[in-house]
């Protein structure tokens, strides 16, 4: 089946007539103190590569395949332009669900996604219908999608939920340096009495273990309601959100939730890039040399099968060095703090090399 695929990927590449090779590689290294761990490390965070291309003039696709992780397939989908302002994607790709979780790992401004991340799902092989509209300063999205299971679990043969998502935004355009966005998604995902787990890594992919985390058995049902909001005036930028999840079993229903705040200003002078027609953030364009400072405060309430309380803060400054707009040095402290059931204190500077293309 896996042949097949590939073969067929293939084939819709060699019929492209505008092709793009891209993909990224990330090299991390962390150092961990606290009271949980006391260690370092270092991986080789991404290896990707991707093709993107045009069938006809409205049909296009995109193939990512990842060399790390275990979740390989990433982007693996067409798009049909119906009309300017309508668009159809069809296959593995993101849920429109949050802002965070819509934005490339090569433009994020931190090193790891809020603690809010914990709860977004990975691409899901799915159908999106998306609409803009321009009114001036005014600018606006509606997206609704329908997933399934993801592309790396349908060929292990594994089961998965069924989502319905949608995403609402409006933004305030008054130039490309000066925009209020805001936004709100809810989603509903249905499950054969699977196993849910929420955990968090205290700002840290190397993390061993998990800070906090909650399993729930025979979940039936999830639920997830996000807030979203974002301002871009000049070099300085402000971004948002608060996530919401509901579990449900046959017993028993959970609640879950998360928010986090960041700010972030570029000392050289430049700017975030936001891309109106699919509300979120996209790749800075950098004048020769660029750095950026930026504050990062996030908090996550879990509960356990007995409805005890676990709850996470973390306080993240980060440091970014562009060298070039596809060649960045990332570096950040996070100071994680647990502040239930039992109080633990981590600390955890990393550094970060990122090549995109």
């Amino acid at each position: 089946m896996r042949v097949v695929i590939v073969i067929l990927l293939l084939l819709i590449t060699l019929e492209g007539t505008e092709e793009k090779l891209g993909g990224q590689i990330v090299v991390d290294r962390v150092w961990i103190e606290g009271d949980d761990v006391d260690t370092q490390g270092g991986e080789i965070r991404r290896a990707r590569l991707s093709l993107q291309g045009k069938i006809t003039p409205k049909l296009e696709y995109e193939i990512e395949y990842s060399f790390t992780g275990k979740n390989r397939w990433k982007d693996v989908n067409i798009e049909y332009q119906a009309l300017s302002n309508l668009g159809i994607q069809a296959g593995n790709i993101k849920e429109p669900i949050g802002l965070e979780a819509l934005i490339s790992s090569k433009n994020s401004t931190f090193m790891e996604r809020s603690m809010v991340h914990t709860f977004m799902q990975k691409r899901k092989l799915g159908v999106v219908v998306s609409g803009s509209y321009v009114d001036g300063i005014h600018h606006g999205t509606v997206t609704f999608g329908i997933f399934g299971k993801s592309l790396d679990k349908l060929f292990a043969k594994k089961r998965d939920g069924t989502s319905l998502i949608g995403r609402l935004t409006y933004a305030l355009v008054h130039s490309k340096e000066n925009l209020v966005h805001v936004g709100a998604s809810a989603g509903e995902t249905k499950y054969h009495a699977k196993s849910m787990k929420y955990s968090t890594d205290a700002g840290s992919h190397l993390y061993s273990g998990s800070l906090i985390k909650s399993k729930i058995k025979n979940v039936t049902k999830t639920k997830r309601v996000g807030l979203e909001t974002a301002v871009v005036k000049g070099s300085f930028s402000f971004q948002g959100e608060y996530v919401a999840l509901n579990a449900f079993n046959k017993k028993n229903s959970y609640e879950f939730d998360g928010w986090y705040g960041q700010v972030s200003f570029f000392l050289t002078g430049e700017h975030r890039k936001y891309k109106v027609k699919t509300a979120k953030f996209s790749r800075t364009k950098i004048k020769k040399h660029a750095l950026q400072v930026a504050f990062r405060a996030s908090k996550i309430r879990l509960q356990d099968k007995k409805h005890h309380p676990r709850e996470e803060v973390d306080l993240t400054l980060a440091f970014n060095y562009y060298f070039k707009k596809n060649i960045r040095l990332m570096s950040s402290y996070t100071f994680a703090e647990v502040m239930e059931p039992s109080i633990l204190k981590e600390h955890v500077f990393q550094v970060r090399g990122l090549y995109g293309f």
